[in-house]
This record gives structure tokens, C-alpha cells and sequence, in this order.
């Protein structure tokens, strides 16, 4: 038989496959190897094929099951301290991991199913004997996702599926990947080394123990035995002779070695007991252990005298040998930060969206309608506008404003390169020319100044952006405007949330455009607004975004509608919002506030576990403005790294941690490359920005953790790639 053996390279998997190979069995190991490739020349040597893989990463892998009959499944976090380190990685690990071989073995018609469990699952014992009818109680992370996959695995039992459960009790023995975190193990090392043992809680409490190699024995008979014996089936693995109370055990152990103390400590974190009964494996499995605990003690005691070996050296613990790794670059071969991705920003959508959208889908009206009338409303008075005009992308309003403004062939309009392209490309598309202002290096908004600079007779419009939410120098950029005579359009797509001088953006006096794509501080999926204070320049605007029509598909088709035929008043444009994206607008301005204050708390948090990164440059906040934290945006300090932003986000992203760049600078993409003849040194601060900026994730659904793994992976990156 073909057998995968997940973890194979392990403490117990280096005996499994060797007794498999005896056995007569062909064996393909699969394993993460975190603990180094030393066992891997061994394994080939009796020709087992070996494979270099994460159990979480099983997607990458479509040949694994190639040929493969029959699964043994040790790998995973294998104890207590290492699942702690992260609950989340040991769910992935344990658990998520292993439903997902689980499936991937069915489809590929795999029909024995061995999973390594554990007798943790008992705890704190409900009973004083525990077989496997008696109830589990898991005290620890690792024992509930042990637990957790047991009934997983159960659950999938077939007429093609045969999943059999091993609890086996705390291994002891030795290995070719050696332990020393493991009781009888540590206890003889500590012996032997330090010339004492501790025993924690007062060693009162129970714990079962089985050799290793008898561990292995099990898993093999196991995969062996007849469906009807195994199918669905719990077994414990271990000997009733092998219950000890702890303190007992360190009197075996301290018997063996001369002159051992047995310091006893009666405070323990470990809340564990139980005495274990193995009866069900010898009556159904003929099953006998070989190896009582004085003989494995004495093994690993001769073992120690004979080899210089380090037993307390991170490679023989598995919870140290994880933090190294979690210190390590995923690059390096070392395990991400973050457990799962952390991505830059998602939506934060839920229920009341959801029936929002749905009741507006089973009215039958899709498009504009009252929906969008009752979020123009919702908008301007959170806002403190007084006119609102929804339109279908923040891109569609900075147009329309432009028409208004007159801009076209033989205009000119300013605004900053560090921007979203589509405002760029507006202006360049009505056949205005584009002129890009300087931004100051502190705060990435528009500099007055360079705006001043760039002023000429024909100039039509003044476009700053607000960017990452951080109101731009409104006094100074209006003065400008009324000096010459230019209209300002505010850029607020990053600032809903934002307030100037305690003015919410979108109340300060010019028309202000705002954006509801998905990654926003709301959202509509697609979606932007107007907000103004003349109602004779909201009601041009939005007749120009229903294509100039003098009335709107509401006014003309709706129950109580006049017959009218609709006119055009002025060319216009598709522009209109739907009223499925207006129904989502609406519960989410409800939420704004919320959202404002998370974006705002997670802000403070990254500046306070960043502050000491020399490396970056943390956002500054000018006085008299309310940051709307759209983005949270570092710079990095260049001359301090040796490669560059690119390759620090794709270190990143191997650490699960989601960034982006806001923005690679206008005048640096190909096509403005080659046609505003705009060189580098003629915008330096946008120019050295866009190439050391970095946005980090920021939304309302980041959690206190998520923020830590952001500022840890960042810390660890820039560790490893500094000068």
C-alpha cells in the first residue's frame, strides 16, 4: 500500500515510516520540516519519497495524492505552549488543515484515514479511569482543535472513507528528531544536565505515557487492520501501566540518575489530569506496548551519556523552535506573522446592507429612484451641506464639476501627482491640460505654494486632494482661487469623516467630490457624491448626470408619475447612481460615525507600537483637522534598507500582510511619462514619495491583534532587510 504520512520527518513520523517501510508498504512523507532537513537523507536512504510542504498550503500540491491509498496524519502543532503562541496559526494548522486533507483524500478516492489526536481531549478529567466513551473536556487550544478534527473526520465516515482516531498518550523515547519537551523526556534531561527535576501543581496530577515506537506500532496496525474493526472508531493509545501521578514519575526518573533533587512547585498554569485506560487497542487490535516508562527513561539516559548533545537547545522544543521561526522571514523559511491574511482594506458590510439591497431588488426599482433621493438627504445632513448629487463614481462628479467649471481645450487645471489616475485621466480626456502642484513631504496634500507657482491666465480649475483623509491647506488653496479667479473642486475621496477647522469636508465652500468604491469609508460597490451649497449649480449637476435630461426615470415612470416626454436641456452624461447602490449607502452613512472612530483607534494603535521603527516615517496630522484615517500611510526611509518598497510589500505579503501603494506619482506612469515632459526633479517631494510609501491595512473590521501582526511582520521585514 501507498501511504502519505503528514509530518513524517517528525518525532514520531521518523519511527512510523521506518516501520511502515518494514512493513512492506511504499511511503511519501509530507512535511514542513521546521525543524530542519537532517532526517531527510535517512528517509530517502530507504526509499521514502519526501516532499517539502505546509499542511495549510496543500493547494500547491496536486500530485500529492497521486497513488496514495492511505493517510497517517501527524503533522501539526504538537503541544500546549506552541498552539498558544497563536490560537489562530493552531486552528490553521490542526484544524483547518486538516479538514482540507481530509477532502482532498476523498476526492482522490483515498480510503484509510489514520489521525493523530491526542488524550489531552479528557483534560481535566471528568472521571477518575477515562476510555474513550467517557466524555472529553480540552483545557487548551490544542486540545479543542484535536477534538474539533476528530468529529470532523467522523462526520465524512463512508462506505469509502474509513477515518480511525489515535489518542495517544504523551510520547516518550528517543528519535532521530529528537524532543526534549515532552515529560519523561525533560525530566531525565534535567537529570542528567542540571541534576534535579521540577515537578509543577505539586505533581498530584495524572498523565498516560507511551514510548514512541510503540506509537508508531499503533498507527500501522491501525492502517492495516480491517475497515470493520477501525472505521469511525476511537482508540486510545498507551498501556495502563504507564499512568503516573507526576510526582511518582520524577521519583522513577531521579531513581536512575545518582545524586537528583526533586524541587516541587505548587503553582501550575496546567490544569490537566487524567489516567487514561487503553483496553479497546489490545481487545481490537491485539495491541500491546513494548516499552514501559523506567526502560524509555533509561533509553534517553544512556543516550545522553553517550552523545554531547544540547537537550535544551531550541531544535528539541518545538515551542522555541516556533518563535525562531516566527522570527524568521517567510522568505528565510520562516513561518508568517500574521496566521491568516490581513488584507489592506475590505468593506465592512453586514446584515442591514444585505436586506437593504434585497428589499430594493423585490421592488422591482433598480435604478434611480427614491432610494437615491433618501441617501442625498441622509449624506448632506451628515455632512452639513446643504445639496447632495449622487452620481456613479467619485471619477463621474470630479467630471461633472470640471464641465461646470469650464474646462476643456486651451484649460488648465492643477492638481496633486499623488493621486488616483482617474483624475488625471479626466482632465486629460476633456482636453484640458494637466498641471501637477507639488505636494508637501510631510502631509502628501497639495502645496499652496507650488498651486501659487502654477497659476497662469488660464487656469479653470483647482483640484486638492485629500489625501488618506488628511484635509489639505483649505484657507490657504480658496485664498488662491479668489485671488485669481479659479474655481476649487475638492478631491475628498479618502476624506468622508474629515473636518477642516471643525467643518465637516464636504461643507467648507467649493464643491466637494466623494468616492464609495468598495475599499472607502463607505460604500455603495460603486458610487460618488457632490456636495454643495448652491442649489442652482446641484440641480446643473445633476441634470448633466442623467443625461442632460430635464427629468429623471423616477419622475417619468413611477406609479404616480405625470405622462411627460423626456427632454434634453444640455448634453449630459450616464452618470446616475442605482438605487441597489443607494440602499447600501444609506445603512452605511448610518454607520459612519463608527467607522470614523475604529479608523481612528487603530490609527493611534500603529502609532504606538511604530513609534520606535527607525526605518519608517509615521504620518503626521496638522493642526485643526480631523483625519478621516482612509489610509494609514508610512514612508519608508530608503537610505536605511537595502531593497527597495516593492520588494519590502512582497516580504509582506509572505508574512499574510495585505499593502498598497496610494499612489505611484501621476507623472511616473508610462503614458504621462511620455507627454507632460514633467521630469523628477521638477516635482522632488511627489517624486521621492511615490517611490517610499506604503500603505498598511486600515478598516473598521481590524482587530487589536491584527494591528500587533501588522507592526510585528513590518518590524521583522525591515530587520531583516536593513543596512
Amino acid at each position: 500500500m501507498r501511504i502519505l504520512v503528514t509530518g513524517g520527518a517528525g518525532y514520531l513520523g521518523n519511527h512510523l515510516v521506518r516501520l511502515l517501510i518494514e512493513r512492506g508498504h511504499q511511503v511519501r512523507v509530507f512535511d514542513r520540516l521546521c525543524f530542519g532537513d537532517a532526517p531527510v537523507p535517512a528517509l530517502t536512504e530507504l526509499g521514502c519519497e519526501v516532499v517539502r510542504g505546509d499542511i495549510r498550503r496543500l493547494g500547491d500540491f496536486p500530485d500529492l495524492m497521486n497513488g496514495v491509498e492511505g493517510i497517517v496524519h501527524i503533522a501539526g502543532l504538537a503541544n500546549d505552549p506552541s498552539c498558544d503562541l497563536d490560537p489562530l496559526m493552531a486552528l490553521d494548522v490542526n484544524l483547518e488543515g486538516t479538514k482540507d486533507l481530509a477532502h482532498r483524500a476523498i476526492a482522490a478516492g483515498v480510503r484509510r484515514f489514520a489521525f493523530a489526536s491526542s488524550c489531552s481531549v479528557y483534560g481535566k478529567g471528568v472521571f477518575e479511569m477515562l476510555d474513550e466513551d467517557c466524555p472529553t473536556n480540552p483545557v487548551s487550544v490544542y486540545a479543542q482543535s484535536k477534538l474539533d478534527s476528530e468529529r470532523a473526520l467522523i462526520a465524512l465516515k463512508s462506505n469509502t472513507f474509513e477515518p480511525v482516531i489515535a489518542r495517544p498518550a504523551t510520547l516518550f523515547g528517543w528519535s532521530a528528531r529528537m524532543r526534549f519537551d515532552l515529560a519523561i523526556n525533560l525530566m531525565v534531561a534535567t537529570a542528567m544536565r542540571n541534576g534535579e527535576i521540577k515537578v509543577y501543581g505539586g505533581g498530584s496530577q495524572w498523565r498516560p505515557f507511551v514510548h514512541v515506537r510503540d506509537a508508531a506500532r499503533a498507527f500501522v496496525d491501525m492502517v492495516e487492520a480491517p475497515a470493520a474493526d477501525v472505521s469511525g472508531q476511537v482508540f486510545n493509545v498507551g498501556s495502563d501501566k504507564n499512568n503516573y501521578r507526576i510526582i511518582d514519575l520524577a521519583h522513577l526518573v531521579a531513581g536512575l540518575i545518582d545524586g537528583i533533587k526533586i524541587d516541587v512547585m505548587k503553582e501550575d498554569e496546567d490544569l490537566r489530569s487524567y489516567n487514561v485506560q487503553f483496553g479497546k487497542l489490545a481487545r481490537v487490535l491485539k495491541f500491546q506496548p513494548e516499552w514501559s516508562a523506567e526502560r524509555g527513561a533509561i533509553e534517553i539516559r544512556d543516550w545522553l551519556r553517550s552523545d554531547p548533545v544540547d537537550p535544551f537547545t531550541a531544535i528539541h522544543f518545538n515551542v522555541r523552535r516556533m518563535k525562531e521561526l516566527l522570527g524568521t522571514p517567510v522568505a528565510a523559511g520562516g513561518e508568517a506573522v500574521a496566521p491568516r491574511f490581513i488584507p489592506l482594506s475590505p468593506p465592512s458590510i453586514g446584515a442591514e446592507e444585505e436586506h437593504a439591497v434585497i428589499d430594493v431588488l423585490r421592488s422591482g426599482w433598480l435604478t434611480t429612484g427614491a432610494k437615491v433621493t433618501e441617501f442625498e438627504h441622509r449624506f448632506a445632513e451628515k455632512v452639513g451641506a446643504p445639496h447632495a448629487v449622487a452620481v456613479s463614481s467619485c471619477t463621474a462628479a470630479l467630471h461633472l464639476c470640471l464641465v461646470e467649471a469650464g474646462a476643456g481645450p486651451g484649460g488648465e487645471v492643477i492638481t496633486s501627482p499623488l493621486t488616483w489616475v482617474s483624475t488625471a485621466n479626466t482632465v486629460v480626456n476633456m482636453g484640458a491640460k494637466l498641471v501637477l502642484a507639488d505636494v508637501q513631504p510631510d502631509t502628501l496634500n497639495i502645496d499652496p505654494a507650488a498651486i501659487e507657482r502654477a497659476i497662469t491666465p488660464r487656469t479653470k480649475a483647482i483640484m486638492p486632494v485629500h489625501l488618506a483623509g488628511q484635509p489639505c491647506d483649505l484657507d490657504a488653496i480658496y485664498a488662491i482661487g479668489k485671488k485669481h479667479g479659479v474655481t476649487v473642486i475638492e478631491d475628498a475621496a479618502h476624506a468622508l469623516g474629515a473636518a477642516y477647522k471643525g467643518k465637516s469636508i464636504g461643507n467648507c465652500g467649493a464643491p466637494t467630490c466623494f468616492s464609495f468604491y468598495p475599499v472607502k469609508n463607505i460604500t455603495t460597490i460603486e458610487g460618488g457624491m457632490i456636495t454643495l451649497r448652491n442649489e442652482g449649480q446641484a440641480h446643473t449637476l445633476r441634470l448633466l448626470a442623467h443625461n442632460g435630461l430635464s427629468t429623471l426615470a423616477w419622475n417619468r415612470y413611477s406609479g404616480d408619475a405625470p405622462p411627460a416626454s423626456p427632454e434634453v436641456v444640455r448634453p449630459g452624461f450616464k452618470y446616475n447612481m442605482t438605487n441597489v447602490g443607494a440602499a447600501m449607502g444609506i445603512e452605511q452613512i448610518k454607520k459612519l460615525d463608527s467607522f470614523i472612530a475604529a479608523r481612528r483607534r487603530m490609527a493611534r494603535m500603529y502609532a504606538s507600537v511604530l513609534s520606535d521603527v527607525d526605518e519608517i516615517e509615521l504620518p503626521r496630522v496638522i493642526e485643526d483637522v480631523q483625519h478621516a484615517w482612509h489610509l494609514y500611510i508610512v514612508k519608508l526611509r530608503l537610505e536605511a534598507l537595502t531593497v527597495p518598497r516593492e520588494e519590502i510589500a512582497r516580504l509582506l505579503r509572505l508574512e499574510n500582510v495585505g499593502t498598497g501603494v496610494h499612489f505611484v506619482a501621476v507623472h511616473k506612469h508610462k503614458y504621462y511619462r511620455e507627454t507632460l515632459g514633467v521630469r523628477d526633479s521638477d516635482l522632488p517631494h511627489a517624486s521621492a514619495l511615490s517611490d517610499s510609501i506604503l500603505s498598511l491595512p486600515l478598516h473598521p473590521g481590524l482587530t487589536d491583534k491584527n494591528v500587533r501582526d501588522v507592526a510585528d511582520a513590518l518590524k521583522k521585514v525591515l530587520a531583516h532587510t536593513r543596512r
